[in-house]
């Protein structure tokens, strides 16, 4: 033990107590930089999804207006075949339910 303190100054004890600290700082500071990086990866995703279900969402109004439209048009030239087949789809969904 005696050889021990010998090799071991405090004043040796004091420069490894530094390094370590300069070592436990610089890992802190390297998470922090990767915490940064990485929420700032995240946002970024974050903000291709949103724009890329944005485009969906404007796509899907988009057909669901063309489908009204042709929906509208076609009874409008047709008026009694969308009644006969509204009253067909009545009269399936009335016997679907009837069943339960």
């Amino acid at each position: 033990m005696t050889e021990m303190n010998a090799t071991h100054s405090p004043a040796a004890a004091m420069s490894d107590k530094e390094a370590l600290k300069q070592s436990a700082v610089a890992a802190k500071d390297a998470v922090a930089d990767l915490a940064g990086e990485a929420k700032n990866y995240a946002a970024h995703r974050a903000s291709d999804a949103k724009d890329t279900a944005a485009g969906w969402v404007h796509q899907g109004k988009e057909k669901v207006c063309d489908l009204s439209d042709c929906t509208v048009d076609y009874v409008q030239r047709n008026p009694y075949t969308a009644i006969a087949i509204a009253a067909g789809i009545g009269f399936v969904a009335g016997l679907i339910l009837k069943r339960r």
